[in-house]
């Protein structure tokens, strides 16, 4: 009996040996292997960014036009009535009707792969005498440097805008009892009340602070139907990305 005794304890130790044995070795297996690094993804496909940004406008086509000679309109004594004549533009630009403007928008774009995205734009801009603005459809290719947070953008867009100003310039005669007819002009600033048809064309960089928020800085041609319309946009601002 105390033989079978014996070697049961024997036989119980060895079992215990083995199993503490065989956790070690399960053990060092895991300290051998190792984890993967985290893939590239600052930038994604199927990305929906939301953009927020100000902007600094300035016209393409800046400064008053100084042309008018007075003898031009001269209605002489013998005219009975008084004159309100347009004699033309005050100012080149048409849109803006100033040399610069501040204003703001936003995009939305959503990156059907990693590089190339379509979207959308709107933006108002402090135009003198009536505030203007546009909205575009918009497509756009980034390019991700390797593993970086940084990523160069351009893009290109066709939409409308509308309201801004612009400036007439009027020759005006009067007709006092008196007799006496005084002569002069005098610029009127008139809103726009008709849209145009506008074009853009852009590029820029984002830097992502995480992987869902980002810095973004572009300039900005815009194109207006009317050719002394033309104006840029120096623009920065913060995108979220989903």
């Amino acid at each position: 009996m105390k033989r079978f005794t014996l070697t049961l304890l024997i036989l119980c130790a060895a079992g215990t040996l083995a199993y503490a044995g065989s956790e070690r070795y399960s053990s060092k297996d895991k300290e051998v292997m190792q984890q993967a690094p985290p893939p590239c993804d600052w930038y994604r496909a199927h990305e929906w960014d939301f953009s927020f940004w100000g902007t600094f406008a300035f016209s393409g086509n800046s400064g008053l036009i100084n042309d008018f000679r007075p003898g031009d309109f001269d209605g002489g004594p013998d005219n009975p009535g008084t004159e309100h004549i347009d004699i033309g533009a005050a100012r080149h630009d048409r849109f803006l009707n100033k040399d610069n403007a501040l204003g703001g928008g936003l995009d939305v774009k959503y990156f059907f792969n990693k590089w190339m995205a379509i979207g959308a734009e709107g933006f108002i801009v402090d135009a003198d005498f009536n505030t203007a603005g546009g909205g575009l459809g918009t497509f756009t290719f980034r390019y991700p440097i390797g593993c970086s947070r940084f990523a160069p953008y351009t893009w290109g867009g066709f939409g409308v805008s509308g309201g801004g100003s612009h400036t007439v310039r009027f020759f005006n005669e009067l007709n006092p009892s008196s007799g006496r007819e005084p002569e002069f002009r005098a610029d009127q600033r008139i809103g726009n009340k008709h849209y145009e048809a506008t074009g853009q064309v852009g590029a820029g960089l984002e830097i992502r602070i995480t992987h869902h928020i980002g810095l973004m800085t572009d300039c900005a041609w815009n194109v207006l139907s009317g050719p002394d319309n033309n104006f840029g946009m120096a623009r920065a601002g913060v995108t979220l990305s989903y």
